[in-house]
């Protein structure tokens, strides 16, 4: 069984960074681990800045990084799912490869990221019927050349500066937003209306918006989900870590340590950041900490 001086469960940006500043610090043997067959996470089809400064998206970024993450001796399993981390410090795996197997590591650092709200977070009742997706998917889609949908009503505002982009170059219309800001995407704004209800025959047809007494039918054939996104904590509370009930994540320490010993966590995984800026600085902070503690 492989042994590893650092294991991080994540390979988007805070876990490229882990990697890349665990190799300039000595440390030797370095594992990264990632559900996806690529490395990048959500910096993937970022067109947006991501920034203090306004000056480079998600896309450029990743390039960037990519090639720094290349420089470095760095494993990467992908297409694998981390479980949990049992009772021994072992990360519990699964892929289609070796099934499920566990790899043991002296440190691990949780990158899990965020995820997002969809239907089933925010108890929207109707029909189950085609049409209806998160920032993600429609993204995925997008990214095939094809179109959500010809007439998108958005759920949430937070996440439509993830697809602006995409929304502006395609022969989209978009009927409304209920949220408070639109991105100047439609005059359709739906501020204080919650959407109560979907309805549609094999597609969307319609949504429900209420507010108070007040309701309302728009007619669309695609829903998307924009809420903000709030952090990935399903590996930690599979693995006895608690839980900080305001960001949904790990909650750490000033040194970026869970309440399990030699688990840690960073990045968007224990709140959500709205700079790549804080997230490198936070990289470094740990990695130091964990060279300067048991690496040495």
């Amino acid at each position: 069984m492989n042994k590893y001086d650092l294991v991080i469960v994540g390979a988007g940006a805070a876990g490229m960074l882990c990697a890349v500043n665990a190799k300039k610090h000595g440390i030797q043997r370095v594992l990264i681990i990632d559900k996806d067959p690529v490395l990048g996470g959500s910096l993937n089809g970022c067109t947006y800045t991501i920034d203090k400064d306004r000056k480079i998206t998600g896309n450029q970024y990743l390039a960037e990084l990519t090639e720094e993450f290349k420089k470095h001796d760095i494993k990467v399993l992908r297409n694998t799912m981390v479980l949990k981390i049992d009772e021994h410090g072992s990360a519990v795996c699964l892929n289609s490869t070796e099934g499920l197997h566990k790899i043991v590591a002296k440190n691990i650092i949780l990158c899990n990221g965020a995820k997002e709200k969809g239907r089933n977070s925010i108890a929207v009742t109707g029909d189950r019927c085609a049409g209806i997706l998160n920032v993600t998917m429609a993204k995925k889609i997008f990214a095939m050349n094809m179109i959500p949908g010809k007439n998108i009503l958005f759920c949430g505002d937070d996440g439509i500066k993830r697809i602006i982009n995409e929304i502006k170059k395609s022969n989209v219309n978009v009927v409304g937003v209920v949220g408070e800001n639109s991105y100047g995407l439609t005059d359709n704004i739906f501020n204080g209306y919650e959407i109560s209800r979907i309805n549609g025959r094999g597609r969307v047809e319609e949504a429900i918006l209420t507010k108070g007494d007040e309701a309302l039918k728009v007619k669309c054939d695609t829903v998307i989900f924009a809420y903000a996104r709030i952090s990935d904590g399903i590996v930690a509370m599979r693995s006895g870590i608690d839980l900080n009930p305001l960001t949904t994540g790990p909650r750490v320490d000033k040194n970026y340590m869970t309440s399990r010993e030699n688990i840690y966590a960073c990045g968007d995984g224990i709140f959500i950041h709205e700079y790549i800026d804080d997230i490198e600085n936070e990289c470094e902070n740990l990695i130091r900490f964990v060279f300067d503690s048991n690496c040495k």
